[in-house]
């Protein structure tokens, strides 16, 4: 289903193989971009399925139309729906029609970027790795603003975590990296990105933790023992497995480490 569409309406050869094996990637932006193309193909499956079924009503209604006209006198001639069949039917048509074009338009988006990053790797230039570096600094500064403000919570680690606190592509334009599809302004959203999240990851680089984070979704403590039993009072919280400070985060509705330099473990991990 996927490669038929992708072939269809961007000319390219994306196999459904192709696209399981990137969404088995552990981490990064490929089984992100896999998600998204299998999403797409399915809304736009279902899109033109009901475009399918709308224009099939319509057009059942018109043969009965031209039946009934055409009928000569004590012929049969088939009941006609006095109450408007196009003024039922014909706005859902045209809604469906635009938004099969949207679908269609982001696939060939999505597709484009798909073939980006499986070309052969150039090493940027001088130029686009000062680029890349100019972008990283300017969106590394308005996350420390939105870490100041308390919309999003220091120890922040990656832009899959950005993501479920804010529109994490605002930082991009508000830094000035393009986005048109090309190969060069990908290269220098991943290049940037990978800058962000390695200076979020610095050792060292302050994180909140017990008794110092203001963020109202981060809970620092527990009240259990490493046995499981009930604590008379609340003790800071850590990693029952590498025993690093941790929290839970009722945003994500999941555990972090304290800081964000500290490698997984089996139980806590990013998924970026």
């Amino acid at each position: 289903m996927t490669l038929r569409l992708i072939r269809k309406y961007t000319g390219h050869d994306i196999t459904d193989d192709a696209v399981a094996a990137a969404a088995r990637h552990a981490s990064g932006t490929l089984p992100v971009l896999a998600a998204a193309i299998v999403d797409t193909c399915h809304a736009l499956t279902t899109t033109e399925a009901n475009l399918t079924r709308c224009a099939d009503a319509i057009a059942a209604h018109l043969a009965d139309v031209r039946r009934a006209l055409n009928a000569g006198p004590g012929e049969p001639a088939p009941t006609l729906d006095p109450l408007g069949v196009l003024q039922a039917h014909g706005p859902r048509l045209n809604a469906l029609t635009v938004q099969r074009a949207t679908q269609i338009s982001h696939l060939q988006a999505l597709a484009r970027i798909w073939l980006a990053h499986h070309q052969p790797h150039q090493p940027p230039t001088a130029e686009q790795a000062e680029q890349a570096q100019h972008a990283a600094e300017r969106i590394l500064a308005a996350i420390d603003d939105d870490i100041n403000e308390g919309t999003v919570p220091a120890g922040i680690g990656s832009f899959t975590d950005l993501h479920r606190y804010v529109d994490a592509g605002d930082y991009m334009i508000a830094a000035g990296v393009p986005y048109d599809g090309t190969t060069d302004s990908i290269n220098l959203a991943v290049a940037a990105q990978g800058l962000v999240v390695a200076s979020l990851r610095t050792p060292g680089r302050p994180f909140c933790t017990h008794s110092t984070c203001r963020f109202p979704a981060h809970d620092h403590t527990t009240s259990q023992g490493p046995d499981g039993a009930d604590l008379n009072a609340a003790v800071p919280l850590r990693c029952r497995h590498c025993d690093q400070p941790a929290h839970y985060d009722h945003r994500l509705d999941d555990y972090r480490h304290d800081d964000p330099a500290t490698p997984d473990c089996f139980l806590i991990h990013r998924d970026d």
